[in-house]
């Protein structure tokens, strides 16, 4: 009893410890309030422990788990109390060096303990650890705090370090193992978590506006189906593997090819890729030499950030300036007088106006105060309209997460197969995207000719007026003006008076 409670402990440690790579992503939000800097210096709270781990994993002793636990334990406790993010970030580095002494020198340990099964318990922890870590980030982050994320690892790191003292590896376990295809196939399958881990739960928080409980809830589907599929994975051992990969690149490229905000479709996703992970992890972890396996499972990771971050920024850019041109149309095309539609421009201004790294803007909140229905389902309709256009700028940020799974699944088995397993995964997406309507996200703006006649409102046909002299040229301005019965210089002042609301 006393050994497995040591198993246990040393099981949890190791756990906890891959959990924190992604452990905080849903608190980010609480983080930039708390500390008000830009989305950058946040960002760093999870790479700096990433980037630390994976460098430390190559230099540290498999003799120093006891010292890792205890400084993870120790850390941990410093970044839930940091008054400020560089002090967070700092002490996450030590947190990510000290994760990989504690998860380095536990492999050996819990096959001395353990020897038929220490090595598949240390990678099913690292599986399910990785799995969970959003989900438990979220529960904590929206029960208490952000903060609570880090005390609560302190005592899990506590207790391993109890179970570690006394301990040491055989030393028939000090062997090494010559890189191959495995260790470049658990960087790419690494690199893909980046769309499950990350850029999932900043689409359900920051563009559905989830609380990050109701967001842990959604992405809890990864866990549960990494636990149903771990039976099939230890049976199966390597074969699983390529299998695996696929399942997972299937699962992102179903999020990638979302209708707007459909959570059945969003967490079957995750499932099959949630599915995929557990299949393909495991394998590929006992495959891979141990302390490197470490090393190149948080490189990996660091690399799909540092190659998706950049494409996800410039895809949300674009899909920004289609929102706001989707955002008029459903204005313009708003049923009710041009009154009312200037009351809700004033409205929507201060919304407009906040940083785009806050979130999303909440159009029917803006609006909640109006009495007309139909400006508060102009609202509704707005908000609607957004998120169907930025939920598509993850479009392609998704599909490079599933090149990168896909790449590692073919990478492990026969050209053919590979081909097969391709053409099987991009036809069942194309039947998806035709089958769902995806291909269309939002309204799109009716454009007409600057000078054409159309039967609209008044403050339309202002505008009307306005963009057709752009065209017809400045010497006819006055004239126009006088045939369309508009005073020019009263108009421009007017323009003049509605522009200075919206000023700063």
């Amino acid at each position: 009893m006393a050994r497995r409670l040591r198993i246990a402990a040393i099981v949890a440690a190791v756990a906890i410890a891959f959990a924190d790579s992604a452990i905080v992503v849903l608190a980010l939000p609480e983080l930039l309030r708390d500390y008000d800097v830009s989305i950058n210096a946040v960002a760093w709270v999870i790479t700096a422990y990433n980037l630390a781990l994976a460098a430390a994993a190559l230099v540290v002793g498999r003799r120093l788990a006891l010292a890792g636990a205890i400084v993870f334990a120790a850390a941990s406790i410093v970044c839930g109390a940091a008054p400020d993010v560089w002090v967070l970030i700092a002490f996450r580095t030590v947190q990510g060096a000290a994760a990989a002494a504690l998860l380095v020198g536990a492999l050996p340990i819990l096959c001395t303990l353990s020897p038929r099964r220490g090595a598949a318990l240390w990678a099913g922890a690292g599986v399910f650890g990785a799995a969970l870590g959003p989900a438990l980030g979220g529960a904590l982050t929206d029960i208490f705090s952000w903060r609570a994320i880090f005390y609560a690892q302190a005592p899990v790191a506590a207790l391993g370090a109890l179970a570690l003292v006394g301990l040491r590896p055989t030393p028939v376990l000090e062997r090494r193992r010559p890189l191959g295809l495995a260790s470049v196939a658990l960087a790419l399958v690494s690199a893909a978590l980046v769309g499950l881990l990350f850029l999932a739960v900043v689409q359900l928080v920051d563009v559905w506006r989830f609380s990050p409980l109701g967001a842990g809830a959604v992405v809890s589907v990864i866990p549960l189906a990494t636990l149903a599929v771990a039976p099939l994975a230890a049976r199966a051992g390597a074969a699983a593997i390529a299998p695996g990969a696929v399942l997972l690149a299937g699962g992102l490229a179903g999020m990638a090819f979302l209708p707007a905000s459909s959570i059945p479709w969003f967490a079957t996703s995750l499932a099959v890729a949630g599915a995929g992970f557990g299949l393909a992890v495991p394998g590929l972890t006992q495959a891979a030499p141990g302390p490197t396996a470490v090393a190149i499972r948080h490189a990996g990771l660091v690399a799909g950030l540092l190659v998706v971050t950049p494409l996800l920024t410039a895809d949300l850019v674009a899909a920004g300036q289609k929102a706001e041109l989707r955002g008029i149309a459903t204005v313009l095309d708003a049923p009710f007088g041009a009154e009312a539609k200037l009351r809700l421009a004033i409205d929507l201004a201060p919304v407009l106006a906040e940083p785009a790294r806050k979130e999303l803007p909440s159009f029917s909140k803006a609006v909640a105060g109006e009495h007309d229905p139909a400006v508060t389902a102009t609202g509704r309709k707005l908000d609607d309209v957004v998120q169907a256009t930025v939920t598509r700028g993850f479009r392609g940020s998704f599909l490079v997460a599933a090149a990168f799974a896909l790449a590692a699944g073919a990478l492990l088995v026969r050209r053919v197969r590979a081909a097969a397993a391709a053409a099987l995964v991009a036809a069942a997406l194309l039947g998806a995207e035709l089958g769902s309507g995806a291909l269309s996200y939002g309204k799109r703006p009716r454009l007409y000719a600057p000078c054409a006649p159309r039967q609209e409102t008044a403050a339309v046909a202002a505008l009307d007026f306005v963009a057709c002299r752009f065209h017809k040229g400045r010497e006819q301005f006055v004239a126009d003006a006088a045939a369309a019965g508009v005073g020019a210089v009263e108009f421009l002042k007017e323009l003049e008076r509605l522009g200075a609301l919206f000023r700063p």
